[in-house]
């Protein structure tokens, strides 16, 4: 990344070359806000407290927090195997977990809602002959399985948020929007999925994104996307992982020597994974720390534990897998070399 100079004129195509620079600018932009949110708190609290905070990590609540984060792998791991075992095919937990990872640094390093990692994975199952059908029903129950498990968790965040009192008119129509958005798309991809469409052949297919992602669905098994059973445990894996990342963070206030109820923290984190998903930063950069501050806030946790908590989950979950991610993704993703 270190040294990127723009390509000259005939190296790469217009598009790639825009798609780059917009990516370097959403990079810079979360870094700005990153640095705002981090000068803004420390301006509110004493520097000295909170340094001296993460020099008292205490090491069992911390250490608790890193087997959660773990787990979440784990969890999307087995997402995969369910689907692609359902198909008949065989899927190690190894390779499964490697696919997570993977799934993991696109999603952080490209902001696209999530669908980027899908594909990106997708790709990956190339190189381990996985039949094509269970190849993008992997897809279609992955994208499905997360945003209903997204929707239920934003769902009980904003029951939470209400109770509480800190709900404002924009919050809960915006978080309700969104909910709304998310439902709409998981059940129109299971349902499209499988499902042969009118005027897809021939050179129309070739003509658009949207055409293009239609055909590529059209290829999905029909028996593994329409079987409720499936899709429902793919949606409790994916809640799992919601859980698991929402009890990483309240693990981690504890870890700073404060207490603060479950429920205000998971609130407080999915507020702020909404407003994650929706930015324009890589893995919400910037905007996800100053939300999560700040409803941590709300939740009765100090503003420097607050902001400690938030920067040490940001490394465990954001930061720290970035480097294997990028090892994983390069053997996952570059095609088998010929012989």
């Amino acid at each position: 990344m270190a040294g990127y100079t723009d390509p000259p004129d005939d190296s790469l195509p217009p598009p790639l070359v825009r798609s780059q620079r917009l990516l370097w600018l959403s990079w810079l932009l979360g870094a700005a806000a990153l640095a705002a949110v981090v000068a803004i708190a420390l301006h509110l609290s004493e520097a000295d407290e909170l340094a001296q905070l993460l020099h008292q990590v205490q090491p069992g609540w911390f250490a608790l927090a890193l087997l959660l984060q773990a787990l979440t792998y784990l969890a999307q791991g087995q997402i995969y195997r369910l689907v692609v075992h359902a198909g008949g095919a065989v899927l190690t937990l190894r390779s499964a977990c490697r696919l997570g990872l993977v799934k993991l640094f696109i999603d952080q390093a490209l902001p696209t809602y999530g669908l980027s990692g899908a594909l990106a994975v997708t790709a990956a199952f190339a190189r381990l002959a996985i039949p094509r059908p269970v190849v993008i029903a992997c897809l279609v129950i992955g994208v499905s399985s997360y945003l209903l498990a997204y929707v239920l968790a934003l769902g009980a965040a904003l029951g939470i948020v209400i109770v509480e009192g800190h709900a404002t008119a924009l919050l809960i129509v915006s978080g309700t929007l969104f909910a709304l958005g998310s439902l709409a798309v998981a059940l129109g991809v299971a349902l499209l999925a499988g499902r042969r469409l009118p005027g897809l052949a021939g050179g129309l297919v070739e003509r658009t994104r949207v055409v293009r992602a239609l055909a590529t669905l059209q290829q999905a098994d029909p028996a593994l996307t329409r079987n409720p059973r499936l899709l429902a445990r793919a949606v409790v894996l994916d809640l799992s992982i919601i859980l698991l990342d929402g009890s990483t963070l309240w693990l981690l206030v504890r870890a700073m020597g404060e207490g603060a109820p479950w429920s205000g923290v998971f609130a407080g984190f999915m507020l702020a994974s909404l407003l994650r998903s929706i930015g324009v930063t890589p893995g919400g950069l910037g905007v996800f720390e100053g939300a999560a501050v700040t409803t941590l806030h709300w939740a009765g946790v100090s503003l420097p534990v607050a902001l400690s908590a938030t920067l040490l989950f940001r490394g465990l979950s954001f930061w720290a897998p970035m480097l294997p991610g990028i090892l994983v993704s390069r053997s996952a993703l570059l095609p088998p070399k010929s012989d």
